[in-house]
């Protein structure tokens, strides 16, 4: 009978495998200063007890880990990360931080030659550093050893719990030099070298500002400090530097890495749609409210909403009288109500008026205002013309082939800026806002309203040819004042 392979003998053969195995898994192979990961299988007021894995049975004390109730935070199961500080009678003895409890000198130097962090309590600067309580021993840390960069104001940190690395222990123990700077670097370096691995460009991560500049905000994002430019803040252009708190967490998509120069750049902006996607809910003639966010010589910028902006040139402040400059009537973060003129999607460009209340002379019909005649002001002078603003706030061209100067004369020495001129609007384009005037057919328009009103004041019986001498008289005294004005 064959008996190579009977059940009973298989199970055995597993078994002892099984058995095998797990005297590889419980060994005793820890050395003092190790740092050793278990889950917690026992709770008392004084100890909890962890499963490391080894023959030992490890334990920490119950102290590191009450509240400010005085209860134990932990309980059977949690993960527990701690170093092993001693062996004693069969047992390991641990500690999640040295000087969360009561220390003696004895452990401070395990903890130094173990490279083990230490928790201690900032008591006061003195010449050259801060005193710092580690378990009730004193100790020192130079200023240069309390953060990669010294603190503005050194006595912010009197009175706080930090942790530290032993960098020298003198004279048992009477003299214990300390460093947090160097904790810091050895925990950033192993970061570090986890984001080597993990982080790629493109990825969505959480990150803690750790500082503001005027170009941008700083941002660690584990271990790593990396740049978030003003730029990338927010579509807004609004969007300040300072508006970002020291400590608080942000958002922010990876643009670019480069580990040999460390300069990593990151956005906050780009986790949020292109504000220019929203344009299907603005449409041509659309009253708006926005605020003024820039203002420039020619005009001034107004956010419609974040990051949406449109302009509002300074001939569409007044619908009625000049503005000389965007100042004269906007101001640098008001609010102000725009009506939209015009949307350029190609361009990406949206063109404002400002609302003002003013009546629109604009609306005026083409065919009330052809023929009129006004007294207008001279807006400024060109090689081809006069711009004119009317009574009403209209402006309007007048061409020099219009004018009563005669051709080629310098228009800059016949007519002054600010002057009043006598026009007739000879063209009117209400749709595109645009008026033709003209100064010799205001002069005869206004000689034939003369002659018209006195000619109805003359009821003269002197028949045809004494009419046709007053109408030449009149075109006399016409013909002399062209003279004049030339």
């Amino acid at each position: 009978m064959d008996t190579n392979n009977r059940p009973d003998q298989q199970n055995e053969e597993e078994d002892f495998a099984a058995l095998f195995e797990r005297s590889f898994v419980k060994r005793d192979n820890f050395s003092v200063g190790d740092r050793v990961s278990g889950t917690v299988s026992l709770v008392t007021q004084e100890t909890v007890f962890v499963d490391i894995s080894g023959k030992s049975e490890a334990a920490v004390s119950a102290s590191e880990f009450l509240d400010n109730d005085g209860k134990i935070t932990l309980k059977r199961g949690d993960t527990l990360d701690a170093y092993i500080v001693e062996f004693k009678k069969g047992e390991i003895l641990l500690t999640t931080c040295i000087g969360r409890g009561s220390a003696s000198p004895g452990l401070l130097h395990t903890a130094q030659s173990s490279k083990i962090p230490v928790e201690g309590t900032v008591q006061g600067v003195v010449k050259g550093g801060y005193s710092v309580s580690v378990g009730g021993l004193p100790c020192f840390c130079p200023f240069s050893q309390i953060d990669v960069k010294s603190p503005a104001n050194p006595e912010s940190l009197i009175g706080r719990r930090l942790q530290f690395r032993i960098t020298q222990f003198g004279e048992k123990g009477r003299n214990i030099v300390l460093s947090r700077r160097t904790l810091i670097e050895e925990t950033r370096q192993e970061q570090e070298e986890r984001l080597r691995e993990t982080l790629r460009e493109g990825d969505v991560i959480t990150g803690t500002v750790v500082s503001a500049a005027e170009f941008g905000i700083f941002v660690d994002i584990g271990g790593v400090e990396a740049l978030v430019p003003k730029s990338e803040l927010s579509w807004a252009r609004a969007a300040s530097p300072r508006d970002f708190t020291v400590g608080s967490a942000v958002t922010v998509k990876v643009l670019s890495i480069d580990w040999d120069a460390k300069k990593f750049l990151l956005s906050i902006k780009q986790l949020s749609p292109e504000p220019w996607e929203r344009i299907s809910n603005y449409t041509e003639g659309q009253s708006v409210t926005g605020r003024i966010v820039n203002i420039i010589r020619s005009g001034a910028f107004v956010e419609l909403e974040p990051g949406l902006e449109g302009y509002l040139p300074v001939s569409r402040m007044s619908l009625t009288k000049r503005v000389e400059k965007p100042e004269d009537a906007v101001s640098a973060g008001a609010t102000v109500t725009v009506r939209i003129s015009e949307i350029n999607r190609k361009d990406r460009k949206i063109l404002l008026d400002l609302v003002t209340g003013e009546a629109d002379p604009w609306l005026t019909p083409a065919a009330e205002l052809e023929g009129s005649v006004h007294t207008g002001t001279i807006e400024s002078i060109m090689r081809s013309g006069l711009i004119v603003r009317l009574p009403n706030g209209m402006t309007g061209m007048v061409p020099g082939s219009e004018l009563l100067a005669p051709k080629g004369a310098d228009l800059q020495k016949a007519y002054a800026v600010g002057s009043d001129i006598n026009v007739a609007v000879i063209e009117a384009n209400t749709g595109e806002r645009k008026l033709r005037l003209s100064e010799q057919k205001a002069v005869t328009l206004k000689e034939r309203e003369e002659l018209r009103e006195f000619m109805s004041k003359e009821q003269s019986a002197e028949g045809a040819n004494t009419i046709g001498s007053l109408f030449k008289d009149r075109l006399e005294g016409l013909k002399k004042n062209l003279e004049k004005k030339a």
